[in-house]
């Protein structure tokens, strides 16, 4: 799968790979990057299907395609940041290649394999149901609809200019083409052992607004990841990225200081600032 590259920040910063969510594209980070205090060379890409990406022939197990698209740009340990889908990405492939993760932020991670057998994940999958029902209609539009109605803080569909309606519409059959990765588990992240085993530090973010799934996927990741942590963005819906992009920097830079993931990027920094005074003298 092709992805188009994007890239934010600063060339000479700490490494880091931004996946977004759903309908969005890469350049939805913008905001967020410039808000984080540490300099990060950002790359951002638009995920297949997304943005200036061109939609896969056959999706196949989108979520599979995905996760391996990501990892294929990695060149080096990386600051991993994922919201939504990008998240549930990027957990993924962090997982099964441990050597690319620096850290890991996850923002609303849609694997919801995490939260099976809540009763979040019953209420979430009926309403799954109502949208692959209306893609069996022929109705991709109704069913963006219904999409974006279940992700609190997402755009009202009906007040999306038409161009905008018709690439989610068409942006649909790619959702369909998740469920083997999110509801069924085929990449085995819950087999027994490879959660428990991750030693890289992770960070789970949620937005107090958001729908019943994301915390419920939250707590399954939580009792499984052992050096994860957890932060809330009061009166965030699923789209704290976008809504709330300097509430979200601040978390993930108090996480990073934790865990002396900011040191490296700072240390860059001084070092150009000491080489700008050098060449000013």
């Amino acid at each position: 799968m092709k992805m188009t590259d994007r890239r934010l920040g600063s060339g000479d910063g700490l490494p880091a790979l931004f996946a977004h969510c759903f309908l969005g594209h890469g350049g939805s980070w913008k905001a967020l990057v410039e808000a984080l205090p540490v300099p990060l060379d950002v790359m951002a890409p638009d995920l297949p299907g997304h943005g200036r990406s061109p939609m896969p022939a056959d999706p196949g197990d989108f979520h599979a395609g995905v996760a391996r698209a990501l990892g294929a740009v990695i060149r080096r340990p990386s600051l991993l940041v994922g919201h939504s889908f990008g998240a549930a990405s990027l957990l993924r492939h962090a997982l099964h290649h441990k050597q690319d993760v620096a850290g890991l932020v996850l923002i609303e991670p849609v694997f919801f394999a995490a939260a099976a057998g809540s009763d979040a994940f019953a209420q979430y999958r009926r309403e799954t149901e109502e949208m692959e029902a209306a893609l069996q209609r022929g109705r991709p539009d109704q069913a963006a609809r219904l999409f974006l109605a279940g992700n609190p803080g997402s755009p009202d569909f009906d007040a999306l200019p038409a161009p905008a309606q018709s690439v989610m519409a068409a942006q649909m059959q790619l959702v369909k083409a998740t469920d083997a990765g999110l509801f069924e588990d085929s990449g085995n992240l819950l087999a027994p052992g490879l959660m428990e085993s991750f030693d890289r530090p992770v960070l789970i973010i949620v937005g107090s607004e958001t729908a019943p799934i994301f915390p419920a996927i939250q707590r399954g990741l939580m009792a499984r990841l052992a050096q994860a942590e957890t932060a809330e963005i009061a009166g965030a819906g699923h789209m704290a990225p976008l809504s709330h992009p300097g509430a979200v920097a601040a978390a993930i830079h108090d996480w990073m200081q934790r865990h002396g993931l900011a040191r490296p990027a700072q240390k860059a920094l001084a070092q150009k600032a000491g080489a700008g005074l050098q060449d000013f003298a």
